[in-house]
């Protein structure tokens, strides 16, 4: 019986440890490395062989620490030292007073004990702390009689009165501040001996139990003011709120690394490297709905509706949101100014003359640079060709046979054409808008083995070279066609363009290149010779626009027929 009863004491103690430190908490448990010393006194009760089963007194002062931990349970060790009695009555059977022979009736043993353990705390609440406790201790015992005379076998010296005595206790501490707790305990000895009552071989082994009230005081320990597990030593934040769950290093947990602790964290699965607010969501600077890291268009007007991109819509699709477009229904592919309305056509006549040849035989003087008074009447027309076209410019060239010294009809063909150049300056056209190169004989257009051919390769050409301000500049073309000049094109009326010589026209523009890709590919499928060109910033009209063509014809009427039959 008496195994069993210290076995369950000891499964106890088990089981409630394990059930602890399953249980676990985020700060360190309140008795984190203290040290106590407590006071207790109360009462032993003995089973021995007597009949009657007494109570006596016990009292003992004791010392412990308890090792820092953050679970429910902690683990601490113990040593003390206590005295009282054992006491019982009723005698035992064929137990007598050898002196007088009269059957000894009780009992009264002083015992003396000194060991050590281990307790396990678990805080059911912040002032509550049941405990677990197994040692051993030394104990020694001196069984004598109501009178204070040892018992006959004691006296006889029949038994060792030093005993090794296994106790087990259950208790719980009740703090009543952070350095003082209230204690209440029961405890099992159990001796490997039956003679704490002077009997010899009796029914069993002896044991006695204890029962306890008494106080403990408190010093040192473990620092936490933050309660989060972390001491303070250690805590690089050392202010979190409580329950707060922390990492190694006493700082809130911060699960997507986006500087928001999860706690604060309104959303927890924002990806790496993108900023966020003070909630931990991505920064939506425009509070279009869209986070920057998305937002294609991050400067949204406030309350402006936006797309999935946070670009605001364009229902119509061309190119001018719809919060600012004056003309919502505009047809696909139109071109449109900065206000979403159709463009209006903005037709330009090509100059009369593009390009002009003076012969070196009757407007120079042979191997001269001067002019002949014979080229005036000609240049005058050009002069007032570029009065009428003040946006176009031109290439001056002058070119030489190859007779003579390569290097002299350079310098030559150069002063002849800075000739024609100095005549037009003087009539007030901006030097600016000439360009002049002398090439030798690089460039000939007849047969320099002949004296008629060498005539016709004597010449000073003038040419249109760029009919379109710089915004207005072709910048790509799927086609390069080089018969067709487009940096001097002009709009001849229903969006039909030419340089003077080739024709092209216009089915289409779009804001968006994919589109025009698109519109090319279904032309090109029909066996259209449709491309694309791209025009920045043109006047009335903002950012890049993709025009859809089909060209070259040869004539404005086969250009007019075509494009009639496409759009029909």
């Amino acid at each position: 019986m008496k195994i069993l009863i210290l076995s369950i004491l000891v499964a106890g103690a088990i089981s409630t440890s394990t059930i602890a430190q399953v249980a676990g908490f985020n700060s360190l448990h309140p008795l984190s490395g203290r040290w106590a010393v407590s006071v207790e006194g109360g009462a032993t009760y003995t089973k021995a062989d007597f009949r009657n089963s007494l109570f006596d007194y016990y009292a003992r002062v004791m010392g412990e620490y308890f090792f820092a931990t953050k679970n429910v349970g902690i683990f601490g060790v113990r040593a003390f030292t206590g005295l009282g009695r054992l006491n019982g009555s009723g005698g035992v059977s064929g137990y007598v007073d050898p002196n007088t022979g009269l059957l000894i009736d009780e009992f009264k043993t002083p015992i003396i004990l000194l060991g050590g353990g281990l307790n396990y705390a678990f805080e059911v609440s912040d002032k509550v702390f049941p405990y677990v406790y197994a040692g051993a201790s030394y104990l020694y015992f001196d069984p004598k009689d109501v009178n204070g005379d040892r018992l006959p076998n004691n006296s006889r010296k029949k038994y060792s009165r030093n005993e090794v005595s296994l106790q087990g206790e259950l208790g719980i501490r009740f703090l009543l501040s952070t350095d003082l707790s209230l204690n209440f305990n029961g405890s099992l000895y159990y001796v490997n001996s039956d003679e704490l009552d002077d009997v010899i071989k009796g029914r069993d082994n002896d044991i006695f139990f204890t029962f306890l009230g008494g106080v403990s005081f408190y010093f040192g320990g473990v620092k936490d003011s933050d309660a989060d597990g972390v001491r303070d030593e250690d805590d690089v934040c050392p202010e979190t709120p409580q329950g707060v769950r922390v990492d190694e290093f006493g700082c809130p947990v911060d699960t997507d690394g986006d500087g928001v602790p999860d706690y604060l964290d309104r959303c927890p699965g924002t990806r790496s490297n993108i900023i966020v607010n003070a909630d931990g969501c991505p920064l939506d600077s425009d509070e279009d709905g869209v986070p920057d890291y998305l937002d294609q268009c991050p400067n949204t007007p406030l309350n402006v509706p936006v797309d999935t991109r946070g670009c605001p819509f364009d229902s119509d699709g061309d190119g001018v949101p719809d919060y600012m477009d004056n003309c919502p229904d505009t047809p696909a592919g139109t071109e449109v100014d900065k206000f979403g309305c159709p463009l209006k056509s903005q037709e330009k006549e090509l100059p009369q003359i593009t390009r002009m040849t003076l012969s070196g035989e009757v407007n120079f003087a042979v191997g001269k640079a001067n002019l002949q008074p014979a080229a005036n009447n000609k240049l005058n027309k050009l002069v007032k060709v570029l009065y009428d076209n003040p946006d176009t410019r031109w290439r001056i060239q002058g070119h030489t046979d190859n007779t003579g010294s390569y290097t002299l009809n350079k310098k030559l063909s150069l002063e002849r054409a800075w000739a024609v150049a100095d005549y037009l300056i003087s009539k007030g056209i901006d030097a600016l808008r000439l360009e002049v190169e002398g090439v030798s004989s690089d460039f000939p257009i007849a047969d320099n083995s002949t004296n008629s051919g060498r005539k016709l390769n004597r010449r000073v050409s003038i040419e249109l070279i760029d009919g379109v301000a710089e915004s207005e500049r072709v910048t790509t073309a799927s086609l390069d066609d080089v018969s067709y000049n487009k940096a001097v094109e002009r709009n001849v009326g229903n969006m039909i363009f030419t340089d003077g010589r080739l024709y092209c026209f216009q089915l289409s523009s779009w804001r968006s290149y994919d589109s025009a890709v698109r519109e090319v590919d279904r032309l090109q499928a029909q066996g259209e010779n449709a491309f694309i060109v791209e025009m920045h910033n043109l006047q009335g009209l903002e950012g890049t626009w993709y025009r859809v063509r089909i060209g070259y014809f040869n004539s404005l009427q086969e250009t007019r027929d075509h494009r009639a039959n496409v759009i029909r």
